[in-house]
C-alpha cells in the first residue's frame, strides 16, 4: 500500500509541475503557445514598404506603418511596440521601437492617419520579409502586417 501511495505522489507532483510550466508560458513573450493578438485598438497597415511590394531596396532601414487615429493603445505607448521581420529562409530581423514620423506621400487609408517607423538592420537581396507588430516580451502575439520582397 505504501508503494502505491508514493507511486501516487510522485504522478501528482509530476502533473502539478507540468500543469504550472503550462500555465507560464500561458501569455509569455515569444514562446507563449496561447497567447492572444497584441490589442492595438486600431487598424493598421504596411505604408512603406507597403504590403506585396517587391524590389525593396535592402537598405531601406526602416518599416513605416500607418494607423488609423490616435486614441488608441498604440498612440499610447508606441515606443513600446516593434516591427520584427522573419524572411523566407526563417531569419528573424528584429526592428526598433516604434516612433512617430510625418509621411505626407504616404497611403493615406483612414480617416486619420498616424506613422509610426520601427529602425532595421540591413536585409538581404532575393529575400521575401513577413512584418509582424508585437511588444517585445510582452504576453500577446505580434500581428501580421504583410510582407515584401527586396
Amino acid at each position: 500500500m505504501y508503494r502505491y501511495a508514493r507511486i501516487l505522489v510522485s504522478v501528482s507532483l509530476l502533473a502539478t509541475a507540468m500543469f504550472l510550466s503550462a500555465c507560464s508560458t500561458f501569455g509569455s513573450g515569444l514562446g507563449g503557445i496561447f497567447q492572444l493578438p497584441c490589442n492595438t485598438g486600431t487598424q493598421q497597415q504596411l505604408a512603406s514598404p507597403f504590403s506585396g511590394q517587391t524590389g525593396v531596396s535592402p537598405s531601406i532601414g526602416q518599416v513605416t506603418i500607418v494607423a488609423n487615429g490616435n486614441s488608441n493603445q498604440l498612440y499610447s505607448n508606441y515606443n513600446q511596440w516593434t516591427v520584427t521581420l522573419v524572411d523566407n529562409l526563417g531569419a528573424v530581423y528584429n526592428g526598433g521601437h516604434l516612433a512617430l514620423v510625418p509621411d505626407p506621400s504616404g497611403p493615406h487609408p483612414y480617416p486619420s492617419d498616424f506613422y509610426y517607423a520601427s529602425s532595421l538592420p540591413q536585409l538581404t537581396v532575393g529575400r521575401t520579409y513577413t512584418a509582424s507588430l508585437g511588444i517585445p516580451g510582452g504576453s500577446c502575439q505580434s500581428i501580421s502586417m504583410g510582407s515584401f520582397s527586396t
